[in-house]
């Protein structure tokens, strides 16, 4: 059981503890009360400093509710959520600021969190200055953009003019250059060929281990978290049925659920020639 306190164990960077999140739906008459159905059931999760984590489950499974409570941009109905050791709940701009620049994300869909009259270089700088992040802010974009792997011609350029795959790279530069010790990424390898994944693959894996950056990583794709995760949460009906180290989940699931999401996404085999012992650049090499 990861999060488990003791003398010696190290504070999580984030943990959350009994989540409840209940959609409450209108009313047909005044009269009549709905039954509010229960999207989130007994959430517990604890992240440790450099931990890369999967989050996978089919659609409606409660990955999007659970991502918006991590993010502070709705609240639970029961539980709590603490990032070093201080809560973390829905506040105005200024009040999570400090909470911002610890934890980020990477959005599935970057056109839409891209501003299309915003150059590059403007996206990018725009959560540094917002956040009041001290430091040579050129420095960090250029060095964002080095490390997604894009040529800093772009940097004039607006959304309009990117290819999906840019956009995504954009939307992970921006990101990264706040140097978050959280990162939460919503199926960031979306939209990105070969080549790119591997880099991006990389990035991850030395911000991990380099960095001690933390990730919880989204994904409809099962495939992709024995390359990106150490650890991977089954999310099922609004609860986690599995936590347990990537390699041991895939190899042998112990619920039914997971049993069938494997076997579904044709991992039902052993992945240890999947698994991230070399860097990613070994597993899909760039030219």
């Amino acid at each position: 059981m990861h999060g488990v306190d003791s003398d010696d164990a190290p504070v999580p960077l984030l943990c959350a503890n009994g989540l409840y999140k209940h959609l409450h739906p209108p009313s047909l008459a005044f009269w009549r009360a709905r039954q509010a159905r229960t999207i989130l059931r007994d959430i517990h999760l604890s992240i440790q400093a450099g931990e890369r984590i999967g989050l996978a489950g089919v659609s409606g499974a409660g990955k999007t509710t659970l991502l918006n409570l991590l993010l502070a941009l709705k609240g639970a109905d029961a539980g709590s959520i603490t990032c070093q050791g201080r809560a973390v709940r829905p506040a105005s701009v200024r009040a999570l600021r400090w909470y911002r620049r610890l934890v980020q994300y990477i959005p599935q869909d970057p056109a839409a969190s891209l501003d299309p009259r915003m150059s590059v270089r403007d996206l990018i700088r725009e959560p540094l200055v917002r956040l009041s992040v001290e430091g040579n802010h050129t420095r960090r974009i250029d060095e964002a953009l080095d490390r997604v792997g894009l040529d800093r011609k772009f940097l004039s350029h607006r959304p309009g003019a990117l290819s999906g795959g840019q956009a995504q790279r954009v939307a992970i530069a921006r990101a990264v250059a706040l140097r978050p010790r959280l990162l939460l990424a919503d199926e960031p390898l979306s939209g990105l060929d070969l080549p790119v994944r591997a880099r991006v693959m990389q990035l991850f894996d030395d911000m991990s281990r380099l960095d001690g950056t933390a990730f919880v990583i989204i994904s409809h794709d099962l495939a992709v978290m024995p390359r990106l995760c150490e650890r991977t949460l089954i999310l099922h009906d609004g609860a986690i049925i599995e936590d347990r180290p990537t390699a041991a989940l895939f190899e042998a699931p112990a619920h039914e659920h997971t049993k069938a999401l494997v076997h579904a996404a044709h991992l039902d085999h052993d992945i240890t020639s999947m698994m991230p012992a070399t860097p990613a650049t070994a597993l899909y090499p760039v030219s």
